[in-house]
């Protein structure tokens, strides 16, 4: 959650730093917080451990919670975050001046890149490719199942939250088409590949 809320805190510094509008109002950063970012994170909790966890170093006690490799990840996630939000809807609003537009974008945005860092950090995508590579030596191996339910939960609420009239209104919202949705999905993929990266190069 950290990078997610580091991404929101940057576009609202850089806003009024700059002097734009909010790429992300008040209610909305709520809803991200309570809904969203609780859904793909809460899944975490329940998720299967990799396969070699007991044979890794036992963590050193005197390591900070938050040490440079949580550190770097949180930082740059959360710039990526950032230049997805600040960047989507700055683009929205220069070429269409439509500010409800581009801020249901920029939500959506973000809540892509939430999903992506899910799928790179979750066990889900690694799960699923053992069971189809090798199903015989692999039946015990169990799907990470946890990280897909908190998907389909995000995306059915983000469909609520830019496509229903009722909450249009409230969130100041209005509904997004095929093309403006696939844009919000591709500009939020980065952000899957940067996590796998990290976990691959700069494991925690």
């Amino acid at each position: 959650m950290l990078p997610v809320n580091g991404g929101e805190a940057l576009t609202i510094l850089a806003s009024v730093l700059l002097g734009t509008s909010l790429p992300i109002l008040p209610l909305q950063i709520l809803w991200l917080n309570m809904v969203s970012s609780s859904a793909l994170s809460i899944p975490l909790a329940f998720d299967h451990q990799t396969q070699d966890v007991m044979g890794q170093s036992p963590r050193d006690p005197k390591q900070p919670l938050l040490g440079g490799s949580i550190l770097r990840r949180i930082l740059l996630i959360s710039l990526f975050n950032w230049a997805i939000t600040f960047g989507i809807f700055e683009w929205i609003v220069n070429s269409t001046a439509n500010e409800i537009l581009a801020r249901t974008m920029a939500v959506q945005a973000l809540v892509a890149a939430e999903i992506f860092y899910l799928l790179s950090i979750s066990q889900l995508v690694p799960s699923f490719w053992i069971r189809l590579r090798n199903r015989k030596q692999s039946e015990h191996q169990a799907i990470a199942y946890s990280a897909a339910i908190g998907i389909a939960i995000v995306v059915i609420l983000q469909i609520l939250f830019s496509q229903w009239s009722i909450l249009n209104p409230l969130f100041d919202t209005t509904p997004l088409n095929l093309t403006q949705g696939l844009i919000c999905v591709t500009v939020g993929l980065p952000v899957g590949v940067l996590g796998r990266l990290f976990k691959r190069f700069d494991p925690l």
